[in-house]
């Protein structure tokens, strides 16, 4: 029996008009069934590559509280 699994890193901001570091989510699928994880780091918007699903650049993310 095969096992798929998926994992996705993705920015997530709380409305369309947040300005600022996003969020930086883990969404993991198993078989198809999802779970999302906050990753506790934030990231510029315009640092992130959504096709790599990872910073573009050599800068730390930052850190949120």
């Amino acid at each position: 029996m095969k096992t798929n699994l998926s994992l996705l890193f993705y920015l997530k901001k709380r409305n369309s008009k947040e300005t600022g570091p996003a969020a930086i989510y883990l969404r993991i699928t198993i078989d198809g069934k999802r779970a999302e994880l906050a990753t506790c780091f934030k990231c510029d918007p315009e640092k992130w590559s959504h096709t790599a699903g990872k910073m573009i650049g050599t800068k730390e993310c930052i850190l949120s509280g």
